[in-house]
């Protein structure tokens, strides 16, 4: 038997072979390679995700993209050459995206919570608060989605007040404006087809639904101008404003200006009966109200923001973010 053992080596197992990876370190992003274009009138961006007047390029982005660099002219925010870039149309398409979602997931929640005004003694607070609480969380969670993208604007309200505010050119604001229009109509249209295909399920709409037996059209003229205004006073100065950038930071701004457009809406849907709160933003009204059959007092949704808009122009100017930036340019 020992002679049997003679030379006999037991075998001891060894450890097994690392597991080899094809990349042990992460590589760095070259900052050239990822596919976001300056834009001054991007939310949440304090005017800053734009090109500055040192930069070498800034004369020939005047012409070419004027609302990429800080303190256009208006001679270049009314061109019609950006008409040619089809990155823009491109952004305007995601800003219809953008605003399709949103009506479809914001009017799920509508839905849902319609019958809360009737079987508790809070009589629409409920519905209210919680559609307000919605707001909050779409309108920050978009503008972190959007916001290097398209600017985030989701709202003609955001759009023609950037326009008169020289943020964002006369071929952007139009494009916009017309895709989120497109957007919510469509995303009105899908979500009635998704709870049954009935107008009428679509009619009691937080901001979008206003009783014109109970409230007459001069008030919700004057809700809405003011509502409007609010929300523009606060989303310029807390996510447009270079002179706020070093206050709170710029990833605060999508948060600020997500509870300033909660607050309006809560306000104003509390205020008084047959009244579900301010609209600001036109386009997701006009898929809700085409989608439900029912235009009562659509046109205070434009008119009332496009007030607004020019009111709050007059004030951008009298204090402008930048020394050398003057109405007449």
């Amino acid at each position: 038997m020992d002679k049997m053992l003679d030379g006999f080596e037991p075998h001891i197992a060894e450890d097994p072979a690392p597991i080899r990876r094809w990349r042990t370190e992460s590589a760095p992003i070259n900052p050239s390679n990822i596919n976001s274009q300056p834009f001054v009138g991007r939310i949440g961006g304090n005017q800053l995700h734009a090109v500055s007047q040192s930069d070498p390029e800034y004369e020939k982005l005047q012409e070419t993209h004027p609302d990429a660099v800080q303190s256009p002219k208006w001679k270049g925010i009314l061109s019609l050459r950006p008409f040619k870039d089809v990155h823009l149309w491109r952004n305007a398409c995601l800003e219809g995206v953008g605003l399709c979602c949103w009506v479809f997931i914001a009017g799920l929640v509508s839905h849902g919570t319609a019958s809360l005004s009737t079987v508790t003694s809070l009589g629409p607070i409920l519905p209210v608060g919680i559609a307000a609480v919605v707001q909050f969380l779409i309108v920050t969670l978009f503008i972190f989605n959007l916001g290097p993208v398209t600017g985030a604007h989701l709202s003609p309200l955001i759009t023609f007040a950037t326009f008169l505010a020289k943020l964002t050119s006369l071929p952007r604001m139009t494009l916009y404006i017309t895709f989120q229009c497109i957007g919510g109509v469509v995303g009105a249209f899908i979500l009635r087809a998704a709870l049954g295909g009935e107008p009428a399920a679509l009619i009691f709409s937080p901001g979008c639904y206003v009783d014109a037996t109970e409230v007459p059209a001069s008030q919700v003229f004057a809700l809405e101008t003011m509502g409007s205004l609010v929300v523009l006073f606060l989303a310029f100065g807390l996510g447009l404003d270079p002179r706020n950038q070093g206050s709170f930071g710029a990833p605060l701004g999508p948060f600020l200006v997500g509870i300033s457009a909660a607050i309006a809406l809560f306000a104003g849907g509390i205020a008084r009966p047959g009244y579900l709160g301010l609209s600001c933003n036109p386009a997701r009204c006009l898929g809700l109200m085409a989608a439900s059959h029912r235009f009562t007092y659509h046109w205070v949704h434009w008119v009332g923001d496009l007030t607004a808009c020019v009111v709050h122009a007059f004030i951008y100017y009298a204090v402008p973010p930048f020394c050398n930036q003057r109405i007449q340019d």
